[in-house]
């Protein structure tokens, strides 16, 4: 449910920023993007099991939360949980590929 967002999301600021956001001496601009892809990927695959899991609790306890006022804030609290473990694997992924983050202009 959440994959398709982190690749929109990772895939979205690489395009948009004009310019990779990683660089590696050497790396051209389409070696850096299927890196990125590559690392997105595998960032993917690592978080399946715990959107997986998280449906499962969204279905099983969503009601309870509506009824609390709190469906909303636990939602995010997942999603946001997810996002920052999968952003956290990309980073490493392309660490080991030898990149660093690119300087903000």
């Amino acid at each position: 449910m959440r994959r398709p967002l982190l690749l929109l999301l990772l895939a979205g600021l690489a395009a948009c920023s004009g310019a990779p956001q990683w660089t590696r001496s050497g790396a051209s601009p389409e070696t850096a993007r299927e890196d990125l892809r590559e690392c997105v990927a595998e960032a993917q695959s690592m978080t399946r099991q715990d959107e997986n899991i998280d449906a499962d609790i969204m279905a099983t306890r969503s009601q309870d939360w509506q009824r609390t006022g709190t469906l909303g804030a636990k939602r995010e609290t997942l999603a946001l949980q997810n996002r920052g473990r999968g952003e956290d694997i990309v980073g490493l992924c392309m660490r080991g590929k030898g990149y660093l983050p690119a300087e903000s202009p």
